[in-house]
């Protein structure tokens, strides 16, 4: 199933307290852009809509001389900091969890430099541990969810009921896996499987990724290991990054940056390096629609058909999906433009379940 949305995913930036959590929102924050671009985006104060950096959005808008260029962006959010027993209401538990639900991907940011200026919530510096915790009050929380549904499936278990026998038993492998530390995103589930408990929106089901908060030219060896364990824990993407550079960064100019990066030994990761890793978690493929008028970059999740794309532009063009004409857009420009990519005979015309790429432009024609 295809996440069919567009400038509105939504990243949940999560991990204890004190750990650089809202100074990485707060740098993502000042590359924010108004809100009135992006339908059905909800702008509170802890949330950010960032655009997704895109060379290739701008090369189309220049090539069209278009009046309005629309980016694909991404929704950042600061949740509340996190302690053990969150998941039974302690700190700002309830709060916390409401917000995971609603976001596509959790961006864990842990801790990994040693401050005596900042104190750490458990006095001591431990990523891995630390991720374990907040991990940890998930799985407490998505057990509490399916009990809760478990109750009623039991009964047309009972009765012998087909669906409900099948879901139950769904329920009980992932209870199982859950009450042995395996998060839901970590069970290789069937996607029928994943059908059963979609409903439940368990907390352990979103994707993640992970930074490892350090700073520059102190202990990498430290943390180098620190990601390696990680690593090993998840398939996930790890970054290592001075947070507080990065926020600093927020106020510096591009020669100021790239400055202080020359003397470095390894070039530091930037506020686009999140941003990115945060794409490419969610396994987001951008394509294109554009006139004079407008230019616009869309995202779906990778292996999505040319009509679900179209759904993403408006549902009436998914709803009354004809056939579309695509062709690659850095193509598009390199021949000179739309008539001469058609001419060249490179533009080709699809059906529906044709599977959209990556760069693709399309024009799509629909009968509403």
């Amino acid at each position: 199933m295809s996440i069919k949305q567009s400038h509105s995913y939504s990243l949940g930036i999560v991990g204890l307290p004190n750990v650089g959590k809202s100074t990485i929102f707060n740098a993502l924050a000042k590359m924010s852009v108004a809100a009135e671009n992006f339908p059905f985006c909800t702008i509170d104060k802890n949330v950010g809509v960032v655009e997704i950096p895109d060379e290739r959005l701008e090369k189309l808008s220049k090539h069209l001389n278009a009046e309005k260029t629309v980016p694909s962006a991404m929704k950042f959010v600061d949740i509340a900091g996190l302690v053990k027993g969150a998941s039974k209401g302690e700190g700002l538990g309830n709060q916390f969890l409401s917000h995971i639900r609603e976001v596509d991907v959790i961006m864990y940011v842990l801790r990994a430099f040693r401050s005596e200026n900042i104190v750490h919530v458990y006095e001591r510096i431990d990523p891995v541990e630390d991720f374990e915790i907040v991990q940890s009050e998930l799985i407490l929380k998505d057990i509490e969810s399916i009990e809760k549904r478990l109750g009623t499936v039991e009964k047309l278990k009972k009765i012998g009921d087909k669906e409900g026998t099948k879901e139950y038993e769904v329920l009980a492998k992932v209870t199982k896996s859950l009450n042995q530390g395996i998060p839901v995103v970590d069970m290789g589930l069937s996607k029928e499987e994943e059908l059963y408990i979609s409903n439940l929106f368990l907390l352990t089901s979103k994707k993640r990724m992970f930074i490892l908060n350090y700073k520059e030219g102190i202990a990498r060896e430290e943390v180098e290991e620190w990601k390696r364990e990680i690593e090993k824990k998840s398939k996930d993407i790890v970054l290592i990054v001075d947070v507080k550079f990065v926020g600093e960064m927020a106020k510096m100019s591009e020669e100021e940056i790239e400055e202080y990066s020359s003397m470095l030994e390894i070039k530091p990761e930037l506020v686009s390096s999140i941003i990115n890793a945060a794409f490419s978690t969610l396994d987001l493929i951008t394509f294109y629609t554009g006139s004079q008028k407008e230019c616009n970059a869309w995202c779906i999740q990778k292996g999505a058909t040319v009509k679900e794309a179209a759904g993403v532009i408006h549902t009436d063009l998914e709803e009354g999906f004809v056939t579309a004409d695509i062709v690659n857009v850095e193509r598009m420009i390199d021949a000179g433009g739309w008539v001469e990519t058609k001419e060249e005979g490179i533009v080709k015309n699809v059906g529906k379940e044709h599977i959209i790429e990556d760069g693709d432009y399309m024009i799509v024609l629909a009968n509403r």
